[in-house]
């Protein structure tokens, strides 16, 4: 025997289920990952936190996964490679709160015939700025 709560529950459950406006594609909600396209693509923003997450590709690199608030109140993600030792070397200080920028600056000609360009990424960085009354 099932309980008024539970009876509740079920029924909201069948009626969202049987909602297929939800699944109209302009319900699929934009993808919060930053995309560097094209040269000069740029996205800064307060950072919230930083995370290495391993990769489900093979052939792929782990990335270290920041995640910005920008001025709108958006959270974004821009992961950047770990194999990127001059990226790795200038975000290492990093803390939640500073203000943090990357820029595509560049295309670097592929070694290997047939392959993609590489993107040269730069990193802006400020650090989060300390009331005077807390020095």
């Amino acid at each position: 025997m099932s309980t008024k709560k539970e009876e509740d529950l079920q029924a909201v459950n069948v009626e969202f289920e049987n909602d297929s406006s939800l699944f109209d594609k302009e319900n699929i909600p934009a993808s919060n990952w930053f995309r560097f396209n094209k040269v000069g693509d740029k996205v800064s923003g307060e950072l919230v936190s930083v995370k290495e997450q391993p990769s489900t590709t093979v052939g792929f690199p782990d990335q270290r996964v920041f995640t910005l608030r920008t001025k709108d109140g958006k959270l974004m993600n821009v992961g950047i490679k770990v194999t990127s030792s001059y990226l790795m070397a200038r975000t290492e200080s990093v803390a939640a709160g500073d203000s943090l920028g990357f820029e595509f600056t560049k295309e670097i000609p592929p070694k290997v015939k047939g392959h993609h360009p590489a993107k040269s990424i730069e990193v802006y960085h400020r650090k989060q700025q300390t009331p005077a009354s807390e020095e």
